[in-house]
C-alpha cells in the first residue's frame, strides 16, 4: 500500500458503441486516457456553455444575500443521477436564456439612459444661475458667448488682462468653489481671436452645453423628474429579473451538463478509430480493472481489454492508495507534491507525527471537541467531494488528538473547569485524575516532549532514507544513511549521558560511536569526490551538516509546538479571567452582565479557535514538509487523472437515499 500500482490498458470496440461506452467510462472515472492524435476542439456546446455561464453570472447578482454562516461555508447544491436527464430534457434552457437577455438588454438601455441623465445633470450644475434658456446661448451677427472654468486665483489676471487688451467683453461668475469659477464671458466678434488666446494662455477650460428650451435649473428639474421616471423602470425590470434568479439552479445543472458532453466530445474525437471499430489507451489503478470489467461487461460484451504493465520510459502517473484511517493524510502529501511512482509514499509514516503535532499545537480539549463536531456536522452533508471529505477527515483526527492533549494537559476552554463552582467537584476530581502534566507549570518538561517528538520524527525520516537506498544503492545506505543515523543517536546519547539520564560508564561508548559513524561519513565524502579539496571541504560540512542541521535546527524546529500550545492556553485562561465572574451573581444587573460575559466570552473563545487552528496546521505542515520530507521525498510524479465528471456549480450524486 502507498502508491498504487498503475496498469496500461487498452479497450477495443466497436464503432457504434463508442459514444455509450466513453459515456460510462466517464461516469465511473478509473481511466487515466492517452489521446491517440491531437484533440480538435469541440464546438457543439461551446457556445451555449459560455451562454449559460453568462447568464449564471447575471442572475447571481440579483439573488438575495446570503446569510453570515452560508456566506462563510458555500455548498453547491445537490443533484441525483436518476433525475439528471428527465431535468435537463424538461427544462428549455434556450428559450430561458433568450428571455433572460431580452431583459438584460432591456436594464441595460435603461441604465444607460439614466448615466447619461446623471451625466447631463452634473454639466448643468454648475450653471444653475443662469438665466438664459440654453437654446439661446449662441452667437448673434455681432455678439458671442463663451462659457467654461477657470481656475479661481487666476479669475482676476484674467479680468486685468481683458482691460489691458481693450477687450470688449463681459464677464459674470456664475458659480465658484475653493478651486473653479464657472463663467459665463459675453464679447464682440471683432475680439474673439484676442479673447480666445489670452483664456489659452490662462488654461480655461470651454464647455458647451445641451441646447433644451429652458435654463439650466428647468432642464436640471426635467432631468430629475426623466431619472426618477428611469428608477421606477429600473427596479420594475429587476424585480423581474430577480423573480427568474432560482432559475439560476436550474442553469448550474445544465452549464455542468453541457460541459461534462463537451469534454466527452473533445476525447472521443482524439481517440484513435477504423470504420468499424475504435481503441483507446491509458492507465488504470489495478485494484479498479476487477470493477472496469465488469461495467463493460454487463453492457457491452463486444468490448474487449487488453492489460499490460508499464514499460520502461514509460510516464506512469501516481496515485496513492493507503487504508481508511491514512487516506485523509493524503492531503498533507498531495498539498506538497506527488512522489515519484517508483519512490516511496510519506502519507503512512507522516499521520501519527501530524496528528500529535496539530494536538500539541491546540492544546485544549474544548476546541478539539468544538471542532470534531463541526466535522462530523459537515461529513454528513452529501454535497462534500471525496477529495474534500478527506480534508475533513484529516482535521477530525487532529481533534481526536487535540481533546487527547487537552485531556492530558488539563486544558479545557483554558482553565474553566478549575473555575467551576464547587458542586462540580467530582468534574474538577475526574480532570486532576486524568492530567499527566500542567504546561504552564511545566514548561520544561512539555518543550522537552516537543523536542523528543521532533527527534523522533526525524529520525523516522533518516530511517526511511536508509531502508529506502538499502533496496537501490547499498553504498550510499551503509556508509552515508547509516553513519548519519548513527550520528544523531549518538548526540542524543551524549546529551542524556551529560544532563546524568544514563550512566557515566556509557561515555567512551557513545564517544566510540561518534568516531566511527564519522568516520563513515568522511569515507563517503572522499570516495563521492575527486579533487581533494572537495573531499576535505565536504567531509567537514557533512558532519557539520548532520550535528547543526538534522540533530539542533530540524529538531528545535518542533519547539514552536510548545509556542503555539502554551500562547493558546494562556489566551483562554485570559479570556476567563477578564470575562469570567469572580464573586456570586446578585440581582438583575448581575445576570445581565453574566450574559454579556458569557457572549463576549464565546466569542473571544472562538477567536481563539480560529487562530490557533490556522496556526497548527501551518507550521505543522511547515514541519512536514521542511524537516521530515526533505530527509527521503522523492518528488516528480505526476499525478493521476482520470476521465470522470467534473461539475463546477453542483454536486452530482448517484445516491438519493
Amino acid at each position: 500500500m502507498g502508491i498504487a500500482r498503475i496498469r496500461k490498458i487498452e479497450v477495443l470496440g466497436l464503432q457504434k458503441d463508442k459514444a455509450e461506452v466513453m459515456t460510462l467510462l466517464q461516469r465511473l472515472g478509473v481511466i487515466e486516457l492517452i489521446p491517440e492524435k491531437e484533440n480538435t476542439p469541440a464546438v457543439a456546446h461551446a457556445a451555449h456553455i459560455a451562454e449559460v455561464e453568462e447568464a449564471i453570472s447575471f442572475l447571481r447578482s440579483f439573488q438575495p444575500k446570503p446569510g453570515l454562516l452560508e456566506g462563510i461555508i458555500k455548498l453547491r447544491p445537490l443533484v441525483y443521477e436518476s433525475e439528471l436527464n428527465e431535468f435537463i430534457g424538461r427544462f428549455d434552457y434556450a428559450r430561458f436564456i433568450a428571455q433572460l437577455e431580452e431583459l438584460r438588454t432591456k436594464l441595460k438601455r435603461l441604465l444607460q439612459d439614466k448615466e447619461r441623465l446623471a451625466q447631463e445633470r452634473q454639466l448643468l450644475k454648475p450653471w444653475q444661475l443662469l438665466t438664459i434658456p440654453l437654446d439661446r446661448l449662441q452667437e448673434s451677427r455681432s455678439c458671442g458667448v463663451i462659457l467654461g472654468v477657470l481656475k479661481r486665483e487666476k479669475l482676476q489676471e484674467f479680468l486685468q488682462q481683458c482691460d489691458a487688451e481693450k477687450l470688449r467683453a463681459w464677464c459674470q461668475p456664475l458659480c465658484a468653489d475653493n478651486a473653479n469659477a464657472s463663467l459665463f464671458i459675453l464679447y464682440l466678434k471683432d475680439d474673439f481671436e484676442r479673447l480666445e488666446a489670452v483664456l489659452k494662455a490662462l488654461h480655461f477650460n470651454f464647455v458647451t452645453l445641451p441646447r433644451h428650451k429652458g435654463t439650466a435649473r428647468e432642464r436640471t428639474a426635467e432631468i430629475d423628474r426623466e431619472i426618477s421616471l428611469l428608477d421606477g423602470q429600473v427596479a420594475r425590470v429587476s424585480a423581474e429579473i430577480a423573480q427568474h434568479a432560482p432559475e439560476q439552479f436550474k442553469l448550474m445543472v445544465v452549464y455542468d451538463y453541457l460541459a461534462n458532453v463537451h469534454k466527452r466530445d473533445e476525447v472521443i474525437q482524439g481517440v484513435a478509430a477504423q470504420r468499424y471499430t475504435f481503441l483507446l489507451r491509458g492507465w488504470i489503478r489495478r485494484k479498479d480493472i476487477a470493477l472496469l470489467e465488469r461495467a463493460l461487461s454487463e453492457r457491452y460484451p463486444a468490448v474487449a481489454l487488453f492489460i499490460s504493465r508499464p514499460a520502461a520510459g514509460d510516464d506512469i502517473p501516481t496515485a496513492l492508495e493507503n487504508p481508511a484511517l491514512i487516506q485523509p493524510f493524503e492531503a498533507v502529501t498531495n498539498l506538497y507534491g506527488q512522489p515519484a511512482y517508483a519512490g516511496l509514499d510519506p502519507t503512512r509514516f507522516l499521520a501519527p507525527f501530524f496528528a500529535l503535532s496539530f494536538g500539541f499545537c491546540l492544546l485544549d480539549a474544548g476546541y478539539g471537541l468544538v471542532l470534531a463536531l463541526v466535522i462530523l456536522f459537515f461529513l454528513r452533508q452529501k454535497q462534500i467531494s471525496p477529495y474534500g471529505k478527506n480534508f475533513l477527515r484529516l482535521f477530525l483526527f487532529a481533534s481526536f488528538a487535540t481533546i487527547f492533549a487537552g485531556i492530558i494537559t488539563g486544558s479545557f476552554f483554558g482553565d474553566l473547569i478549575s473555575r467551576l463552582p464547587g458542586s462540580l467537584g467530582a468534574l474538577k476530581a475526574l480532570q486532576k485524575r486524568l492530567v499527566l502534566f500542567d504546561p504552564v507549570k511545566d514548561s520544561l518538561l512539555f518543550l522537552g516532549l516537543t523536542l523528543a517528538l521532533g527527534f523522533m520524527q526525524i529520525l523516522t525520516g533518516v530511517c526511511i532514507k536508509f531502508f529506502r537506498d538499502l533496496r537501490s544503492d547499498k553504498f550510499t545506505a551503509f556508509v552515508l544513511d547509516l553513519p548519519t543515523l548513527l550520528v544523531q543517536t549518538g548526540l542524543l546519547l551524549l546529551v542524556l549521558v551529560a544532563s546524568g539520564a544514563l550512566p557515566a560508564a556509557l561515555l567512551k561508548f557513545v564517544l566510540a560511536l561518534l568516531i566511527t559513524a564519522s568516520c563513515g561519513v568522511i569515507f563517503y565524502q572522499w570516495t563521492a569526490n575527486r579533487e581533494i579539496s572537495l573531499r576535505i571541504f565536504w567531509s567537514v560540512f557533512g558532519i557539520y551538516s548532520i550535528v547543526t542541521g538534522n540533530f539542533l535546527a530540524d529538531t528545535l524546529s518542533f519547539s514552536r509546538i510548545f509556542a503555539l500550545g502554551l500562547t493558546g492556553g494562556l489566551l483562554g485562561m485570559a479570556l476567563n479571567t477578564m470575562l469570567l465572574p469572580s464573586g456570586p451573581v446578585q440581582g438583575v444587573s448581575g445576570f445581565l452582565g453574566l450574559a454579556a460575559a458569557s457572549l463576549a466570552l464565546c466569542a473571544g473563545h472562538l477567536i481563539n479557535l480560529a487562530i490557533s487552528i490556522l496556526g497548527a496546521y501551518v507550521h505543522t505542515s511547515r514541519l512536514q514538509y521542511l524537516e521530515f520530507f526533505t530527509k527521503f521525498f522523492e518528488s516528480g510524479g505526476r499525478q493521476f487523472k482520470p476521465f470522470k465528471l467534473e461539475n463546477k456549480y453542483v454536486f452530482l450524486s448517484d445516491n438519493n437515499s
